[in-house]
């Protein structure tokens, strides 16, 4: 269980530093499909995960084929991940509107 949040808060961070990291966001607005993957948490997420699994040793599921199980795990975190951050902010996030006028009739 351990194993699986490091994996999991070392993926969010990677995730986060990707965003930042200028190179790359460069390297992202070259192409439209790679700015559309840049843009994707799941997308972006699944390929981070995926690197990550191999490293890390962790899977979801007990399976004999590294490379399924290695797709799965990224998969399922992945998807996770998404799903907890998007719950994080509709808690805790603050909805902006901006240049809200109110009419009167």
């Amino acid at each position: 269980m351990i194993d699986f949040l490091i994996y999991l808060g070392s993926g969010k961070l990677l995730l986060f530093f990707a965003r930042k990291f200028p190179p790359i966001q460069k390297v992202c607005q070259s192409g439209e499909l790679l700015s559309q993957l840049y843009n994707c948490d799941l997308c972006l997420g699944f390929w981070v995960y995926l690197v990550l699994a191999p490293f890390l040793n962790v899977d979801v599921k007990q399976i004999k084929n590294k490379i399924l199980r290695w797709v799965i795990t990224a998969c399922f975190t992945s998807l996770l991940s998404v799903l907890v951050s998007q719950g994080w902010q509709e808690e805790f996030g603050m909805l902006v509107i901006e240049n809200a006028t109110r009419e009167s009739t």
